[in-house]
């Protein structure tokens, strides 16, 4: 169990600054987004690697028309989850309001918040309306428990409810907003969506950092082990059998081949990357809750750990005797932008200086954005680094030097 010490701002410090930011890029959805343009018949309405069915054999088997058919329909699925999310998300803000000190800058910028989300709603349900769908409601008995949960929405859970609910559409958000294949006016609403919540992730994830600095450990076994919901949550949502049938297939078989498939497992771990390397950070990823995030598919099924090792590296050179060797998953803060890649690490504590130094590659190039200095996190560690080139290979070397950036083995 870690505690971030990142912070050392008051809350309403931290508040102050994302209420400027807020002065400084907001929108109006009603008018930012041209709601008249026609829609373009040949183009996604989610990039095809975001189907859910991408990848398999049955979505080979469909036509063009049908795969664009079945994106419009999980588009709509998608907006309305979102909508009912945000809904409970504005409950329960204004439930905490009603005991908090209505001049504090925290207050004030959780009402901003509000404004944003009522705001989101309002895009989400003309964007249904102008794909020409229909929104997915939950039934009776789902929406009388939804209409329960703002009342268990309190403290930490707050906080990371809103993690669980803004944080995954987010990074799923930030690879298909620019793919060639998007209908324009989709790429603007992930844009002004993607804006706007940054400072919500941000102000959660501030949130919850104070407080984990002194939780309780019986809090912290609650809420490290209740976030483990989220991804039985997630996994009914984005195989919601009602998206395949409306685009003409079988429901119950289109979902038992999306939840099986290996490219969708890929998706939704690459999306859950950042929330569980932050999770992680601050001790609240629970044994429970990690084993409930991998049998839904949101985290690998197999951990690589650091090992010793005297096998060839990436670039083909043997590493000496003494280094230890990590060759698995890592979380690359690149610029503010957290990205899932896959590494292999060499390194070894330094005889003369006792300083420990580590290289290496990054074997996904396309996820970086280019040289210069990144934050690095395997697990519970996270270290400092410099990207220092970009290979012939399209992969790039990365170095640090001070702690391992990897648990070393035994």
């Amino acid at each position: 169990m870690t505690t971030s010490v990142r912070s050392a701002t008051t809350r309403d410090e931290y508040a102050e600054r994302l209420l400027k930011g807020s002065v400084k890029k907001s929108y109006a959805p009603v008018v930012d987004i041209d709601w008249d343009t026609p829609l373009d018949a040949d183009k996604f309405f989610l990039p095809p690697k975001l189907v859910s069915l991408y990848g398999t054999p049955l979505w080979d088997s469909m036509s063009r028309e049908q795969q664009i058919e079945l994106s419009r329909q999980e588009l709509a699925n998608t907006l309305s989850a979102g909508i009912w999310f945000e809904n409970i998300l504005n409950q329960a803000l204004l439930r905490k309001m009603m005991h908090q000190d209505p001049t504090a800058r925290a207050t004030h910028y959780q009402l901003t918040e509000l404004g944003d989300e009522t705001r989101h709603m309002v895009m989400f349900g003309r964007a249904i309306e102008h794909i020409g769908a229909k929104p997915v409601r939950p039934r009776l008995y789902q929406r009388m428990i939804i209409n329960t949960l703002p009342f268990f929405f309190r403290g930490s859970v707050l906080w990371v409810a809103a993690l669980i609910g803004e944080e995954i559409f987010d990074s799923l958000q930030r690879q298909m907003m620019d793919d060639p294949d998007l209908q324009p006016f989709v790429q603007r609403l992930m844009r002004i969506h993607v804006t706007e919540e940054a400072r919500h992730i941000q102000f959660a994830r501030d949130g919850l950092r104070k407080r984990t600095q002194d939780m309780s450990w019986l809090t912290r076994l609650w809420v490290s082990n209740l976030n483990g919901a989220g991804g039985l949550f997630f996994r009914h949502l984005f195989s919601h059998p009602v998206q395949y049938w409306r685009a003409g297939l079988d429901g119950r078989a289109a979902r038992r081949i999306a939840r099986t498939s290996a490219h969708r497992h890929e998706v939704q771990v690459a999306g859950f990357a950042p929330l569980a390397a932050f999770l992680e950070e601050v001790g609240l990823m629970g044994r429970i809750s990690r084993r409930v995030w991998r049998r839904s598919g949101f985290l690998p099924k197999d951990h690589v750990a650091a090992r010793r090792d005297t096998d060839a590296s990436a670039d083909g050179v043997e590493p000496a005797i003494e280094d230890d060797v990590y060759d698995g998953f890592a979380v690359l803060d690149n610029g503010g932008r957290d990205s899932r890649v896959r590494v292999r690490l060499t390194g070894h504590l330094d005889p003369i200086d006792g300083r420990y130094h580590w290289q290496g590659s990054i074997l996904d190039g396309g996820m970086v954005a280019g040289t210069g200095p990144v934050r690095l996190t395997i697990g519970q560690r996270s270290v400092d680094a410099r990207i220092v080139e970009r290979t012939a290979q399209g992969t790039f070397s990365i170095a640090g030097v001070g702690e391992p950036p990897f648990t070393l083995a035994d």
